[in-house]
This record gives structure tokens, C-alpha cells and sequence, in this order.
């Protein structure tokens, strides 16, 4: 896998091969006249996550560079957000369907299924500009491969990544322990966002002790499942609350949200007990011991 640290280069080279890979896939999918539009979209916002996930690793190392580098990736992955957001929609209401498989949700699936069509289908016409868009992007993201050819991370690299391993699980931490104290639609999407940065940091970390990481790696994948899940699920209930009239009548939308209550509730359930494991470690102990991890790898092409 290419999002990885190798034994055999430093923690800068490292950094500077994975965000150039990350965004030639970017590019490479926008490139190409034969992909369909919304999983381009997709694709390229994963890019995006991963490479905000990778610079978040060496913060430390970046200095003030860091918020510019962060910030315009954050930027320009919003600016794809309206189509994916409503395609996402639709994903998120084949696996509520796929867990109230009963039949006498059927016609009511249905409907639904046809008003997010519709929605998705007014966006994707009133984006009228959307190829042109995307290939400005496209030229964007190669100057911006450019660039990070010119990355400086400064620093020892254990001093760089124990700091900030440390920043990221931390903030999982807390929020996990705000969500335990007053569960709501925020903290949750917060939680969300933090364990899914822990999780590119353990899996850009793998090689370091793969038996060891690779089941932290399985374990926040999972989480990521339950509360990537929830958290659309979340969406759905604020854009149908939003303009109840638009998805049928009262008792259609009623009989959907509790549905949706229903499997958020088990979403949340197994999502909290999970990441009470993953998070049980505090944040030193946590960055010390894969510190002592990455410095025994390192030793390793040495000996």
C-alpha cells in the first residue's frame, strides 16, 4: 500500500511521496473522460481526507505552514460537497433499507428513493458549471504536486511524530469523554472526525509493527463504519426535518425517522463501546509507546 511510511526513507521524504501519490490518483481520476462524475467526486475527496490526515502526523514538523497546507485542502474538498452530499443521501438510505429489509417498508423505501433522486438530480443540473470545475481542479492539483515537493519538515522525527500522535488521539479522547457526558449530534460527528484522523495515522504508521497496528487499524475502521453511518444517517434527519413537505405526508416521514431513530440508537450503542477500547490508553502512554515503536523499526536498517 502506498499510504505508508517505508523502512528505507526519512520521515520528510516519506511525507513528500505519499501526499505526490495521493494527489496524482487525485488527478488521474479527474483525467479520465470515462469515470463517472460523482465517483470522481468521491475519489477525490478521499484524497483529500488522507492527505489532511497526513499532514495532521507531522504538524510539529510543518510549523506555520501546516494551516495553509490544511486549510486548502479542507477548502477545495467543500467546494464538492453539494454532489456527494447528496449522493450520500441515497447510500446512506439503501443500508437503512438493507436493515429494515421487512416488506411493508417497501413502498415506503421507494418514495423516499424518488425524492433523494430528485434532489440529487436539481443539483446536479443547477451545477451547471460542474466539468469546468473540475478541470480547473484538476490543473489546481498539479501545481499544488508542485509544491509539496518543497515541504520542509523540520525536526526529529520521534520528537515530531510523539507530539503529534499525541495532538490527534487526545482530542479523541476529549471528545469521546464530552460525548459520554452529553451525547448529541455534534459531539458525535466530532468524535467522528477524530478517530478518523487516528485512523490515518495508525495506517500510515502500519509497517512500524504491522501485527500490532494492523488490528488497531481493523478496530478504528469499524468505528469509523458506526459513526460514519450515524453521522449520515444525522444528515438525512436534518434535510428531511428541514423541509418535511417535500418527502410525502406527515405519516411517511414520521415512520422513516423512527426508523432512522432506531438504527442510530444501535449505531451509537456499539460505536461508544468500541471506541471506549480504542481510546482507553492515555494520550502520552500512547504516543511514547509508538514513538519506541517507530525508533525500534528505524533501528532496524541500521542493524
Amino acid at each position: 500500500m502506498g499510504y505508508q511510511f517505508k523502512l528505507q526513507e526519512s520521515l520528510a521524504s516519506g511525507v513528500r511521496r505519499i501526499a505526490g501519490e495521493q494527489l496524482s490518483q487525485a488527478i488521474q481520476v479527474l483525467q479520465d473522460p470515462e469515470q463517472n462524475r460523482h465517483y470522481a467526486i468521491h475519489e477525490v475527496r478521499k484524497r483529500f481526507k488522507k492527505l489532511r490526515g497526513l499532514v495532521r502526523l507531522v504538524r510539529s514538523g510543518l510549523g506555520e505552514e501546516y494551516t495553509a497546507i490544511n486549510v486548502w485542502y479542507r477548502d477545495v474538498g467543500r467546494r464538492l460537497s453539494r454532489i456527494r452530499d447528496a449522493e450520500s443521501l441515497l447510500e446512506s438510505l439503501q443500508a437503512l433499507q438493507e436493515r429494515f429489509p421487512d416488506s411493508a417498508y417497501t413502498e415506503l423505501f421507494a418514495e423516499f428513493e424518488k425524492r433523494f433522486q430528485e434532489r440529487k438530480q436539481k443539483v446536479v443540473e443547477e451545477w451547471t458549471d460542474l466539468d469546468q470545475e473540475l478541470e480547473q481542479l484538476s490543473a489546481e492539483l498539479q501545481q499544488a504536486k508542485q509544491r509539496v515537493e518543497n515541504w520542509k519538515i523540520k525536526g526529529a522525527a520521534t520528537k515530531i511524530l510523539k507530539a503529534d500522535l499525541r495532538r490527534t488521539y487526545e482530542r479523541g479522547a476529549v471528545a469521546l469523554a464530552q460525548l459520554h457526558q452529553s451525547p448529541n449530534d455534534e459531539l458525535f460527528h466530532e468524535c467522528r472526525k477524530r478517530s478518523k484522523y487516528h485512523l490515518y495515522h495508525i495506517r500510515l504508521l502500519n509497517n512500524v509493527w504491522p501485527t500490532i497496528l494492523s488490528a488497531r487499524e481493523a478496530e478504528l475502521d469499524e468505528l469509523n463504519d458506526y459513526l460514519g453511518d450515524d453521522h449520515d444517517l444525522a444528515v438525512m434527519t436534518q434535510v428531511i426535518t428541514g423541509k418535511p413537505e417535500a418527502f410525502g405526508t406527515s405519516a411517511d416521514v414520521e415512520q422513516l425517522l423512527t426508523l432512522i431513530r432506531q438504527q442510530r440508537n444501535e449505531l451509537q450503542s456499539a460505536g461508544l463501546k468500541l471506541a471506549d477500547r480504542i481510546f482507553a490508553e492515555k494520550p502520552k502512554a500512547f504516543a511514547h509507546r509508538i514513538k519506541n515503536y517507530w525508533k525500534l523499526w528505524k533501528k532496524d536498517r541500521t542493524s
